[in-house]
């Protein structure tokens, strides 16, 4: 009895030495392994996932207290069980494709938010301290998950990748040797069957302008706004421009943090598209309409009459010289149909009876605001057509242009 007494005495003697010790650890470890994260001018790993609205930052304080007792509050540390701590899963979590030098600094991090914790939950202060503060992002979720890398990637995917078959003669390593010999390898990025890659080497590259979106030369050079070895193949307003500069417009608000709710997000496109191989051609028309912007929309026959949505569509500038107007057809489909999912794999037309709806900007209307689009008084003529829809430059389905819009 006397003995456990005597060790009580002496425990409580030693107390506050142990508790200053405890102390004394946590608040180094602190000082020296996470205010340096607070205080680093070079991005932590969460930005591999995230553009913006997430940052190990924003779970930190300058003072070891007030940063213990908010992440407490938010449930971020486990006091029982320290090394199951929500903050210390959150860090540690990996994408599927991890970078060398970003897995490195996650390591790093996730080992000193361990090494504080364990320590600091053996301080009896701050084991005690009590905070009103507020820790992690200080945007809602709907903005935290349309800044993740993973949602970028699929707006690139429909926007941008889509299309990418119509700049690999000249932008993809494994077809543009002779464009290479002229203008070296900076004109080469794409990367093969690489759509993460390709996107990556677009935004290291410098294509995509963040402070002036629509000067980006991804949009300037093949609208031919800045010399462009490979000749205009975009107009402003045409669909393959709305599309770029819908990625561009989102990816530039995204890093920049200017989305402020759940309201300003872009509302998803109620069609998809993909680019085929299968020519479209118009002939007869008229040397005066040379240049006008022309689009052809393509309809499927069936039980009812012509399809309600289009099944295809082309757009560019009419060559009257030629008297002519060809393009190549995306294919289209409302989101979510069956169709839809057919769209990247199948990439064809099946034969049969079709109308193409021909539709002209006579007012230049859509190169003054790219954001317009063409209406039903745009439309020229309508001419059906029964055709196979034969792939490649040299098997064109050919129509005339009706001849009371000649």
């Amino acid at each position: 009895m006397q003995k456990t007494c005597l060790a009580f005495a002496v425990v409580a003697l030693l107390q506050p030495a142990l508790n200053l010790w405890a102390s004394d650890a946590s608040l180094a470890v602190f000082e020296k392994r996470i205010l340096p994260i607070l205080q680093a001018s070079k991005p932590s790993s969460c930005t591999e996932c995230h553009l913006s609205g997430v940052e190990l930052k924003d779970y930190i304080f300058p003072e070891q207290d007030k940063t213990f007792a908010a992440l407490v509050k938010a449930d971020m540390i486990d006091l029982k069980q320290p090394e199951q701590s929500k903050l210390l899963k959150f860090i540690e979590r990996r994408p599927e494709k991890p970078s060398l030098i970003t897995d490195k600094v996650r390591v790093e991090e996730a080992a000193a938010f361990r090494e504080w914790i364990v320590a600091a939950v053996k301080d009896p202060q701050l084991l005690k301290a009590k905070s009103t503060a507020s820790v992690g992002p200080q945007v809602s979720d709907e903005l935290i998950r349309h800044a993740r890398k993973d949602r970028v990637l699929n707006s690139f995917a429909e926007n941008v990748w889509s299309e990418v078959g119509r700049c690999a003669a000249c932008h993809s390593p494994d077809k543009n040797q002779a464009q290479v010999k002229k203008f070296g390898n900076r004109v080469s990025w794409i990367k093969p069957r690489d759509m993460q890659g390709t996107m990556q080497n677009l935004l290291d590259s410098g294509i995509i302008d963040v402070d002036a979106p629509e000067k980006s030369l991804l949009l300037a050079k093949p609208l031919m706004q800045v010399e462009h070895g490979g000749g205009q193949k975009m107009l402003l307003g045409d669909r393959t421009y709305k599309q770029f500069r819908a990625f561009i417009d989102d990816y530039v608000a995204v890093v920049k943090g200017t989305y402020k709710d759940a309201k300003a997000l872009p509302k998803l496109s109620q069609e998809v598209s993909q680019v085929s191989e299968i020519w479209l051609k118009i002939e007869g028309i008229p040397k005066s309409l040379d240049k006008q912007f022309l689009r052809a929309d393509v309809y499927a026959k069936t039980a009812d009459g012509w399809s309600k949505e289009r099944v295809a569509t082309g757009d560019r500038a009419i060559f009257g010289g030629g008297g002519l107007w060809q393009q190549h057809l995306t294919l289209t489909a409302p989101r979510d149909s069956a169709r839809a999912k057919e769209l990247l794999s199948a990439q064809k037309l099946a034969g049969g009876e079709y109308l193409v709806r021909i539709s002209i900007d006579r007012n230049n209307r859509l190169a003054q605001d790219p954001n317009s689009d063409f209406t039903k008084e745009d439309v020229i003529g309508e001419v059906p057509v029964r055709t196979n829809w034969p792939s490649g430059y040299g098997a064109m389905t050919v129509v005339k242009l009706p001849a009371q819009t000649r």
